[in-house]
């Protein structure tokens, strides 16, 4: 076959995840297929190799522009804060690509025909776990997603999570591709298959299979969608949501902290009364910095306080960034050493506070961001290479690596009986680590996060449909509230109850269930993520061992 012709099939793979995920995962069921040209390619390559027609990385190659299509088109937006950024879709699709090559070496080097497909579903978890726990964490693209838009076709995440999407999808790529390979017209030279032209699908077995592979989970996904009911529903919260609408580019670094206390206030009045529970505003919206042992001198805090005062029981949930010091002769990743102490250090943070209403004795739960923003709040490898802290990107506030929390912290109401886990923006992408905040104890989920650093674009729309997986993963209500971008409530079955318009100063009003059950992935986390993986490294490591001993044989003969 000519080779541009190759390249194009190949290229179609992208365009198909492309329009997966445009107009926020419009098309999102084209997911299913969106593999299949790249299966076919690589069958190719594989089949038609004799003559060295194809270099070794063939397959990278041919598989580099369509995932470059798919990173460029979903994540351009990045590039809005820093044009530095642009390098992540690049980055991206090259990791996406060599997952693929070491597929086709993989298999290629094994000769291993019948189930050789299921090896890349391991490989792209075992890629999709990297993404979630390395320095360079970016699992915004992890398949799983993809699915956002459609909550009702995936409410088994309450079991297997995301990453139980991510081998459905590729599942079914791969069982509807063995299924469609069949067909004269897209039969592959020199791969050899047992066809009667007469009876494509012998018996219909590998027709069956697929329809079950890939209509299943949708409708399991259909039954747990209808025949959900909320639990211990009989104590609910009275939450109001502040969305200030401040320009990160412009206002709100530049506005005064007081300036910034009377909108939000201003926009929470209409909807105060003694019912309200909790009033959420949103990541870094206090904008002054303190020591965290001084937090009852910050102003902004106070007169949050006091207006809260006004109401019988309401309680402000905000955002900003803060220093603490560390004990004497204790480093960390984060530390910076201070100026005017001999072997003292400090941390700089991004916290959340739940601000209590006691004047005489004032205080704050305070949780600090955990899951970290590569390249702005995390400097990537920074104990390997000091020098990189230097070239943190700046989207206003505290930049650099950030102190964080051994565990995500839930604040507790005692006078309410309520519990409450506050993500902080990036952190509510990784369902595993957001399951913590209900196994301590959360019995609703704020979501606080400032999306306005990538404009109009479908980057505060994936970040917005995310929060639809987080719900469903925990059957928790999810009050979410933005600078700006989208802000509005999720129920447990991942349905938006309300959403703000963008660009707009906004405050939603709404009274959630409080619910206490624990669902399966709430209290044992992604099941798959670590056995894949471990699969995908022995598969590997066999691999070489094997490719190594052949070539010792063909040496000695």
């Amino acid at each position: 076959m000519n080779k541009k012709k190759l390249f194009l099939i190949a290229l179609s793979s992208g365009v198909l995840m492309s329009l997966a995920w445009v107009n926020v995962m419009m098309f999102a069921p084209l997911i299913l297929i969106s593999f299949i040209p790249l299966l076919w390619v690589e069958d190719y390559i594989s089949n038609n190799n004799d003559n060295k027609t194809f270099s070794n990385y063939a397959t990278f190659r041919y598989s580099f522009f369509a995932f470059l299509l798919f990173n460029f088109s979903t994540t351009y937006w990045i590039s809005y804060a820093s044009i530095i950024a642009i390098v992540i879709p690049v980055f991206e699709a090259t990791l996406m690509s060599v997952v693929f090559q070491i597929y086709h070496y993989t298999t290629k080097n094994l000769q291993y025909k019948k189930g050789k497909y299921l090896f890349l579903i391991f490989f792209w978890i075992l890629f999709e776990t990297i993404q979630l726990h390395w320095d360079l964490n970016f699992p915004w693209l992890n398949l799983g997603n993809t699915f956002a838009r459609y909550p009702f076709l995936v409410q088994w995440y309450s079991v297997l999570g995301v990453e139980g999407g991510s081998v459905w999808i590729l599942l079914s790529n791969i069982t509807l591709y063995l299924l469609i390979r069949k067909i004269p017209c897209l039969a592959i030279p020199h791969l050899n298959l047992t066809t009667n032209n007469k009876r494509l699908f012998k018996n219909n077995q590998e027709l069956v299979f697929a329809l079950i592979v890939v209509c299943l989970p949708i409708i399991l996904s259909c039954y747990l969608w209808f025949s959900y009911k909320d639990t211990n529903t009989n104590k609910q919260a009275s939450i109001v949501v502040i969305q200030p609408n401040l320009d990160p580019y412009q206002e709100q670094y530049s506005l005064s902290p007081s300036d910034v206390v009377k909108r939000i206030e201003t926009l929470a009045t209409p909807l105060m009364d003694d019912s309200v529970d909790y009033v959420v505003c949103p990541e870094s919206c206090i904008q002054e910095y303190a020591w965290e042992d001084q937090l009852n001198n910050v102003n902004s805090i106070n007169s949050l306080r006091l207006f809260s005062n006004k109401y019988k029981k309401a309680e402000f949930i905000a955002g900003m960034s803060s220093e603490r010091m560390l004990e004497k002769g204790v480093i960390t990743d984060a530390s910076r050493k201070y100026e005017d102490g001999q072997d003292q250090y400090y941390e700089s943070c991004n916290i959340s506070l739940d601000i209590n209403r006691d004047t005489l004795n004032p205080h704050c739960q305070i949780y600090h961001k955990s899951i970290l923003t590569a390249g702005v709040e995390k400097m990537p490898f920074k104990k390997y290479m000091p020098f990189v802290e230097k070239l943190a990107l700046d989207f206003g506030g505290t930049i650099g690596s950030l102190g964080i929390d051994s565990t995500a912290v839930a604040f507790h109401s005692q006078s309410k009986d309520i519990t409450v886990g506050t993500p902080i923006c990036y952190e509510s992408v990784d369902g595993n680590y957001v399951r913590e905040f209900v196994k301590n104890g959360a019995n609703v989920l704020f979501v606080i996060t400032n999306d306005g650093w990538w404009g109009n674009t479908a980057g505060y729309k994936h970040h917005f449909a995310f929060s639809a997986l987080r719900a469903i993963e925990n059957r928790r209500y999810i009050a979410r509230s933005a600078n700006t971008g989208y802000s509005g409530f999720f129920s447990p079955r991942g349905q938006t109850l309300m959403k703000t318009p963008y660009w707009q100063e906004k405050a939603i009003k709404m009274s959630v269930p409080l619910l206490n059950n624990q669902t399966f992935f709430t209290k044992y986390g992604d099941i798959i993520m670590k056995p894949f993986s471990f699969i995908a490294v022995l598969i590997f490591i066999y691999t070489i061992t094997q490719n190594i001993i052949n070539k010792k044989k063909r040496t000695n003969h």
